[in-house]
């Protein structure tokens, strides 16, 4: 996730600043509903996913698979907050032209998403089509994303920012070249979510780089593209699921972001679960890769969580996780809820490919607690 600060250019008053995703955060753990909306076109709207029903305007989103129920799921499970909510306000074959014309719609008084505290902001993709060339797109399209920051905080609503997802558009279909000779990737990408990038500087915006990440995604990741994006344009359900990864990972502080070798034991600062720290061993002489691990006999032979930590690998191959602890032949561990058996004091758990995984490790029912962390390479 890229943050980036406030510029005031002399042309632009910068509006004050309502809230940050840490404030979500920190709203979702107290137990608030705290709703954050994504307001895009139909990558949004979850066109291409498995029960998708397409958006009306005011009304509830009920797709499944959406990115958006996807986020909402995980939050919930990582926060115990059955009540916060994520708002899907995409529709399908829109732009951001049309955007502005709705947002009393969607998001006023009279809108299920009325109680929005933050919107996110996407389009860009259709826009391409509407504009004859390169400098009509950036300058309109950047006009309507203005007039929607300048409504959000009208209304005391916090917005940011999302670039598009990527799609499979190198070049221009042949049937629409001589219509719409901007209908490629490469268009969006340096003319629209550039827009995006210069106009989260000069507000002072939070920017989600969607884009980014899921070129990386279609790029790198072992699942074929076929599976992805089936039609070239839309994510399916694979897809969404990684997206939904990708904006958790952006809301929620704790998530540890991988990209190489990456140990995780009890010096990790944003491990969830663990263990008092009087159970803990600091050895003057470390032995092997962990300088701190847990060694300790406890008075009951209850099943214990001992350690957890979400982990958000964005590498460009697979990383494999090992994990390491001591004697004990009971301690186990869970990866997204799958148990996991470790064989010995060293043990391969998994090859993770790009995404969001929660780690757990457990005492098993022993009085014995023991375990030193994990590591990615």
């Amino acid at each position: 996730m890229h943050t980036n600060s406030r510029v005031q250019s002399i042309d632009v008053r910068i509006p004050q600043k309502i809230c940050t995703f840490n404030d979500a955060w920190t709203q979702w753990l107290q137990g608030s509903k705290f709703p954050i909306a994504f307001f895009g076109d139909s990558t949004v709207d979850g066109a291409n996913t498995t029960g998708w029903v397409a958006n009306t305007i005011g009304i509830d989103g009920t797709s499944p698979n959406a990115f958006s129920k996807k986020l909402e799921e995980l939050l919930r499970q990582a926060t115990n907050n059955e009540i916060l909510r994520i708002y899907n306000s995409g529709f399908t074959g829109t732009n951001a032209s049309w955007a502005i014309t709705v947002l009393e719609e969607q998001f006023g008084e009279s809108s299920a998403y009325h109680d929005a505290q933050m919107i996110g902001i996407g389009f860009g993709i259709n826009d391409r089509l509407l504009y004859p060339n390169e400098k009509a797109y950036r300058d309109g399209f950047k006009g309507c994303i203005e007039r929607m920051i300048n409504w959000c905080y009208s209304k005391n609503i916090q917005p940011f920012l999302l670039t598009t997802q990527a799609i499979l558009e190198p070049g221009v279909k042949t049937e629409y070249a001589e219509d719409y000779p901007m209908r490629t990737s490469e268009h969006i990408a340096s003319i629209a979510n550039e827009v995006k990038r210069e106009l989260a500087e000069t507000y002072g915006l939070q920017l989600v780089d969607m884009n980014e990440y899921t070129e990386t995604f279609l790029l790198y990741s072992s699942i074929s593209a076929q599976k992805i994006i089936s039609d070239h344009l839309h994510f399916g359900d694979i897809g969404h699921r990684y997206e939904a990864e990708v904006l958790f990972t952006c809301l929620s502080p704790r998530t540890i972001i991988v990209d190489g070798y990456t140990k995780i034991d009890y010096s990790s600062q944003k491990i969830k679960d663990s263990v008092p720290d009087d159970w803990l061993t600091i050895p003057e002489m470390p032995t092997d890769s962990f300088k701190v691990f847990v060694d300790y006999t406890k008075t009951d032979s209850m099943d214990r969580i001992i350690m957890s930590a979400w982990v958000f690998v964005n590498a460009k191959r697979k990383l494999t996780l090992k994990a390491y602890k001591g004697s004990s032949p009971d301690t186990y561990v869970k990866i997204n809820g799958n148990i996991q058996r470790l064989a010995g004091e060293e043990s391969i758990i998994d090859q993770l490919d790009l995404g969001l995984y929660k780690l757990e490790v457990f005492t098993g029912a022993s009085t014995k607690v023991d375990f030193k962390g994990f590591i990615l390479e």
